[in-house]
């Protein structure tokens, strides 16, 4: 029996990827290539120590400043670094790690923002999502 016209269109179409699909796909580096990303600034509430919310009634309430993303990225492995040796496909939500104390963000809660730093993978409880950006500057995005 052969199969029919639609039938084989219908399999054609559902097998190849669409090309604004594969344009979406941003491709990134771990530290130390610098990155440049821009989202919505937002805090989120998560478990702490001890546990990490394997006991909510005794683990600390920790709130973590999240990039949430205007467009995904995936970020590629370092070869033979221990903690950048994964990679991470579609991450919508990147945690932010204010490492400099002078970069104020507090005014920039909830407003567009552009960010600019190094990416590293999650290694530690402290670590909410799978890749974290060590902060260089946080800044207001511009409207254009």
């Amino acid at each position: 029996m052969k199969p029919a016209p639609t039938l084989l269109l219908l399999i054609l179409l559902t097998t190849v990827v669409h090309p604004t699909a594969v344009q979406a796909q941003r491709w990134l580096h771990y530290e130390p290539e610098t990155v440049e990303l821009d989202g919505r600034l937002v805090i989120q509430s998560k478990f702490g120590p001890p546990n990490y919310g394997e006991n909510r009634k005794t683990d600390e309430k920790v709130r973590i400043p999240v990039l949430v993303l205007r467009t995904p990225i995936s970020v590629l492995p370092n070869d033979g670094d221990d903690y950048n040796s994964q990679p991470v496909y579609d991450a919508k939500q990147i945690q932010l790690a204010f490492i400099a104390k002078e970069i104020s963000y507090k005014d920039l809660i909830g407003k567009d923002v552009v960010v600019t730093g190094t990416l590293f993978h999650a290694h530690t409880g402290h670590h909410y999502t799978d890749v974290v950006l060590s902060v260089r500057s946080i800044e207001l995005k511009r409207s254009k």
